[in-house]
């Protein structure tokens, strides 16, 4: 067997994707595997907007207490 052979043997992958969460793959029109994978997603999501908007608000709040106190 020469290596030319291994090449023409090989299986071909069909066209896919990951779930964003799980990694299980899954049909390219889809983004999760289910609905347990996709509200996990909304969920993470939620927190980390709500986390990015409690620290962006935590700055004018600090800079106004530093300037107070600087009084």
């Amino acid at each position: 067997m020469s290596k030319y052979m291994k090449q023409e043997q090989k299986a071909s992958i069909p066209k896919h994707r990951h779930c964003i969460m799980c990694s299980t793959p899954i049909s390219i029109e889809q983004q999760f595997c289910g609905l347990s994978c996709e509200d996990e997603f909304k969920r993470a999501e939620r927190k980390r907007k709500y986390t990015f908007i409690v620290i962006l608000a935590m700055f004018p709040i600090l800079f106004l207490i530093l300037t107070l106190l600087r009084r």
